[in-house]
């Protein structure tokens, strides 16, 4: 495939049944009754960390993220996922692109700590541990060893722990956080040069 370029960019309104169907593709329909949709029931995916990836005009790649609560204290973390690659191209590093440039504007954007639901092979790349041993709990979720977590600013590990809640409404009260931190982007920079 000589020709094969892959463009990313924020994925916008209109593309969001066109996102639907790729997620369906990829993952099955099946895919809604998994123990982390229900932490998207009813919340919008945060716009600006939502992005996709073409190859031409033709949809190949998608990457979400939502806003959570953590622990007793309510500390506002994201929820990485679904991340989705055209079964065709998977291995190509389309879902490397998505996920280097959504962290690094997570980052940017003054959040901290992102939790996900997947495979530590392959997310350990970007900085991703498993969850249990820093005390985090997804409510039902039948394989807590799948869930994994990364800092976006170093000593928010061991700090914040706890069973993950979900946010009633994805309103601007919810996505408020702090200034971001100059070495918050440096963290994200570091792991994607040992990609």
């Amino acid at each position: 495939m000589n020709d094969f370029k892959i463009t990313i960019k924020p994925e916008s309104a209109a593309l969001g049944p066109s996102v639907e169907q790729l997620l369906d593709r990829v993952f099955g329909a099946e895919r809604q009754e998994k123990a982390s949709y229900l932490f998207r029931q009813g919340v919008a995916p945060i716009a600006p960390l939502s992005w996709v990836a073409f190859d031409g005009t033709r949809l190949v790649g998608a990457i979400r993220y939502w806003p959570i609560l953590v622990g007793d204290t309510g500390h506002q973390a994201l929820l990485l996922g679904p991340l989705a690659i055209a079964q065709d191209l998977a291995g190509r590093g389309i879902g490397r692109a998505l996920t280097f440039r959504s962290l690094e504007i997570a980052a940017e954007m003054g959040h901290d700590l992102v939790l996900l639901v997947g495979d530590y092979d392959y997310y350990k790349r970007f900085g991703f541990v498993p969850a249990t041993p820093y005390g985090f709990v997804m409510p039902g979720e039948k394989r807590p060893e799948r869930l994994q977590v990364t800092e976006l600013r170093p000593g928010v590990l061991g700090r914040i722990s706890g069973e993950i809640r979900h946010v009633d409404t994805a309103s601007e009260t919810v996505l408020q956080l702090p200034q971001p931190q100059a070495q918050s982007r440096r963290r994200v920079r570091r792991h994607a040069a040992r990609a």
